[in-house]
């Protein structure tokens, strides 16, 4: 997991001033202005209100992948302290959600197009997919502080190692694919899928074995199985995101819409 604090990084150059914020800003537009602007007012004031959300997009991205590294590392050194810092973060997490949902209305006064809806749609999908990664982060950062007394041995730590490697470069790709409207790293990401579902198995697998074998172990085999399902789920929803910015991608291209804009969601 090394080259996660890389990715993060990569993420956040050339917006690490809005990453930081730790309130959003308001984008709300009085009646009044609106009355006052030129006939192509609505298009200008959607652009504008479209970039605003990008960057909020981004800000969100940054807060998740950050989460995500820290709760893996909470897991892997058995570190309460941090694990309940992935915890605190998660109200944040929850505020970016219903700050772009209160955007997104801010956004439609000025669709004016069957396109610019489609854009505002995959942006309020998007930001739930975000949302529900930060909440499986904090099913990771959970199982330290539920297993105070059966950390997870060094084999099961390698396994876990093993899905949570493919599933952060997963993540971190569906997420610039999204903040640089990138078909292609959205493809990397979606190519991703099938290793991970691997990896998942065989965890699963395995620990049914060891818990045949050693049974004393089951709590920390169950603790181990909890975290390979986040994994799991957050690789579920990082095909979403990157399905999502394909489908913006094209929609901002003037190409034909016809993807799957949101596939099964876990449940």
């Amino acid at each position: 997991m090394a080259a996660l604090p890389l990715a993060v990084a990569a993420l956040r150059c050339g917006h690490t001033q809005i990453a930081q914020e730790t309130t959003m800003p308001t984008s709300s537009k009085s009646g009044s202005d609106c009355s006052q602007t030129v006939p192509d007012s609505g298009q200008a004031g959607f652009s504008a209100e479209m970039a605003q959300a990008r960057q909020r997009l981004h800000a969100v991205s940054s807060l998740a992948l950050q989460q995500f590294e820290h709760a893996l590392s909470a897991y892997q050194s058995n570190n309460s302290r941090l694990a309940q810092q992935v915890l605190s973060q998660l109200q944040r997490a929850h505020d970016f959600e219903v700050a772009m949902d209160d955007h997104c209305l801010d956004m439609l006064n000025h669709t004016a197009s069957d396109r610019e809806l489609r854009l505002v749609l995959a942006l309020l999908k998007a930001i739930s997919d975000i949302e529900q990664v930060c909440n499986q982060n904090v099913q990771i950062a959970q199982q330290v502080l539920l297993n105070t007394t059966s950390a997870p041995s060094a084999k099961q730590l390698a396994a876990i190692d093993s899905l949570a490697t493919p599933v952060g470069t997963m993540l971190t790709l569906a997420l610039a694919a999204l903040q640089q409207s990138s078909t292609a790293k959205a493809e990397q990401a979606l190519a991703m899928a099938a290793t991970v579902h691997q990896c998942y198995g065989a965890i699963l697998r395995r620990n049914l074995a060891d818990t045949g074998q050693q049974p004393d172990q089951l709590d920390a085999v169950l603790a181990v199985n909890w975290v390979a399902r986040a994994l799991e789920r957050i690789a579920e929803h990082s095909v979403n995101l990157a399905r999502q910015a394909i489908f913006m991608a094209r929609v901002s291209r003037g190409q034909s819409a016809r993807v799957e804009l949101q596939p099964r969601r876990p449940r």
